[in-house]
C-alpha cells in the first residue's frame, strides 16, 4: 500500500473516533414540565329591587291578601288629588315589591339603613297622638302600647328594620332567606278615640295634616 492511502485510511478512522466522542460529550438527560391554570371572575349578580307601594292614594274596604297589598271590595278612601298618598282610619299597606335576589359566589353582608319620618302627630293641647301601628317582621310598634312617643317609635323601627342585617356564606339564594324584612302599618278602624281622629282629619282639611313616610335602604357588601 502505498504512503499516499495508508494516511488517508488513518485520516479516516481518526475522523471516526473523533466523531464518537463529540457526540457522547454534548449527549444528556433532558426532563420538563409545565404548571399553570386559568379563572374567571366569582359571580356577583345580587339584585335589589326597590318597593315604593307602602302608602296609597286610595284604599278599599277589604284586603284578600295583605303581604301583596291585594285588595277587593268598593273604595272608602280616596285622595282628592290623585297620586297624593293619604292615611285614614281604616287603612293598611305593606312595604311590598321589595325584593333582594341572587346567588352570589362570595361571602356578602346585607344590611339596612332606615328612616321613618313622623311629623304634625299632635293634639290641640301639643300633645301628641299618633293611631298608627307599625309591624316589622313579627314585632308590632304602637304609641301608648311599647312606644312612649313618636321619637320613640321611630327609634324601635328603625332599629328593627336595621337589626335585620345579616351574613350570609357563598352560594346563598338571597332570594330564599331575605322574606322576613317586611314591613306594614295600620290605623285601626275601632280602639283609638273617635274624637282625636276626627281632630287629625280637620287638621289635614286645614292644610296642616300630620304625614308619615318610610325610607329603607339596602346595601349588599362582599366581605372577606
Amino acid at each position: 500500500m502505498k504512503k499516499t492511502t495508508r494516511v488517508l485510511v488513518a485520516l479516516l478512522a481518526l475522523t471516526l473516533v473523533t466523531s464518537c466522542f463529540v457526540g457522547g460529550t454534548f449527549a444528556k438527560y433532558v426532563t420538563s414540565n409545565e404548571g399553570g391554570d386559568s379563572a374567571r371572575v366569582a359571580k356577583f349578580g345580587v339584585t335589589i329591587t326597590a318597593a315604593d307601594e307602602l302608602f296609597s292614594d286610595s284604599y278599599k274596604d277589604a284586603k284578600t291578601d295583605y303581604t301583596a297589598n291585594e285588595q277587593t271590595g268598593e273604595i272608602t278612601v280616596q285622595a282628592s288629588t290623585e297620586g297624593t298618598n293619604v292615611v285614614a282610619p281604616g287603612t293598611q299597606g305593606a312595604l311590598v315589591g321589595f325584593a333582594v335576589t341572587g346567588t352570589p359566589e362570595v361571602d356578602v353582608q346585607v344590611t339596612y339603613d332606615a328612616t321613618l319620618d313622623l311629623a304634625g302627630w299632635e293634639l290641640a293641647d301639643s300633645s301628641e297622638y299618633c293611631p298608627i301601628e307599625i309591624t316589622v317582621g313579627t314585632e308590632t310598634f304602637k304609641v301608648g302600647d311599647n312606644a312612649t312617643d313618636v321619637a320613640d317609635l321611630k327609634a324601635k323601627v328603625e332599629a328593627a328594620i336595621e337589626g335585620k342585617a345579616a351574613l350570609y356564606h357563598t352560594n346563598t339564594d338571597l332570594s330564599a332567606v331575605n322574606d322576613d324584612v317586611v314591613v306594614s302599618w295600620a290605623w285601626d278602624f275601632e280602639g283609638n278615640s273617635d274624637v282625636n281622629d276626627t281632630y287629625l282629619g280637620d287638621q289635614a282639611a286645614a292644610d296642616n295634616a300630620a304625614t308619615i313616610g318610610l325610607t329603607v335602604k339596602t346595601t349588599i357588601t362582599q366581605v372577606d
